[in-house]
């Protein structure tokens, strides 16, 4: 987790842990994956989506009999890299999963680390259920269009 990996790794990092949460739960856990290729060699730190994928399957997916969407996407907005995590899973108190948990606060101390104010985690509770995670991180590089 000390280290910059590109996008893609991470991603394949999450899918290899997705499908290992699909074998407990095969009927409600849907993953979707939505990252453009050319922000694919972008760098991110190692680990970075791993607690935002687990909050989702811990909260959203493991407290529900119907079946989750879990999205990870990616898309650049100005000079910045947005990752999100969504689930449509229960609703939960914005107190519980709102950006409180170790996993949440320790996402938040290490872009603190690495990039200071230039880059951040925000969290939100969707009404009738679901919550989104959204990392903010300065483009590693200059995206070719």
């Amino acid at each position: 987790p000390l280290e910059d990996v590109t996008l893609e790794e991470e991603v394949d990092l999450q899918r290899l842990y997705l499908e290992i949460e699909s074998v407990r739960y095969p009927k409600r856990l849907r993953v979707d994956i939505r990252i453009p290729d050319g922000l694919m060699k972008q760098h991110v730190p190692a680990l970075i989506l791993q607690p935002l994928v687990e909050n989702a399957i811990k909260y959203g997916v493991s407290r529900t009999a119907r079946p989750v969407h879990v999205t990870i996407s990616a898309a650049q907005d100005a000079s910045n890299l947005v990752l999100s995590v969504t689930d449509d899973g229960e609703a939960v108190e914005v107190g519980h999963q709102g950006g409180n948990g170790i996993g949440l606060t320790n996402v938040r101390d290490r872009l603190e680390a690495r990039y200071r104010s230039a880059a951040r985690l925000d969290t939100q509770s969707v009404d009738g259920g679901g919550f989104i995670a959204t990392l903010t991180l300065p483009l590693s590089h200059r995206i070719e269009q």
